[in-house]
């Protein structure tokens, strides 16, 4: 059995955990080898590329061994990046990558809801609108380069902003706006769960 959980995105990405990111990688990889290699027929199964694999070496060779794949994705709209890489992990593993495909994302809008601005997490922004939130904010300081977008900060903890955005390094500067993108995520998190509720309330007067 095959276990695919869909994760929350860490904000921390220290050298220990980006290192187990890479060893649950490589095991996933060495797993789906294994799989594929036994799905062909194929008399050579690479199961020592993993300790994981190796561990599971007598399901790769006894005859009436049956493979079960479990995924575990979150329904939340928020969480669709999440759940599409571990519906692409799953489809990887069984050999049907080709039945994943992504369309275009693209917005709904309501008509009673037309002249509503439309507001954005951190997460959602472009370079360009991360620069006027920055200007904003009076963050003169910070280096940006064509790469940078709110997603990329997000994802940055105190240190490697230190590192990546500021020439001197300033942790006090780091640190102010790390707080910033968090109260900005915060802010936005609260309206959009205002409406949602409302739509729910309007849902529901329609029934």
């Amino acid at each position: 059995m095959v276990y695919c959980c869909s994760t929350c995105e860490p904000l921390f990405l220290c050298s220990e955990r980006q290192k187990e990111s890479a060893e649950i990688n490589a095991s996933l990889y060495a797993l789906k080898e294994c799989i594929r290699a036994r799905a062909s027929k194929n008399t050579r199964i690479p199961f020592r590329s993993s300790s994981l694999t190796r561990i599971l070496k007598e399901s790769f060779e006894r005859d009436g061994a049956r493979l079960c794949v479990i995924s575990c994705a979150a329904p939340n709209a928020t969480d669709t990046e999440h759940t599409m890489e571990t519906l692409k992990t799953v489809a990887s593993i069984v050999g049907v990558d080709d039945q994943i495909k992504e369309e275009k994302a693209h917005v709904v809008k309501s008509q009673k809801r037309e002249s509503r601005p439309v507001i954005l997490a951190p997460k959602q922004w472009d370079h360009e609108h991360l620069k006027q939130f920055l200007a904003h904010k009076k963050m003169n300081r910070v280096q940006l380069n064509e790469t940078h977008d709110g997603k990329a900060l997000m994802k940055m903890s105190v240190p490697q902003m230190r590192a990546h955005l500021f020439e001197d390094r300033d942790k006090e500067l780091a640190q102010k706006l790390y707080n910033f993108l968090r109260k900005e995520n915060d802010r936005v998190s609260k309206i959009q769960r205002k409406e949602r509720e409302i739509l729910k309330k309007e849902r529901k007067g329609r029934v």
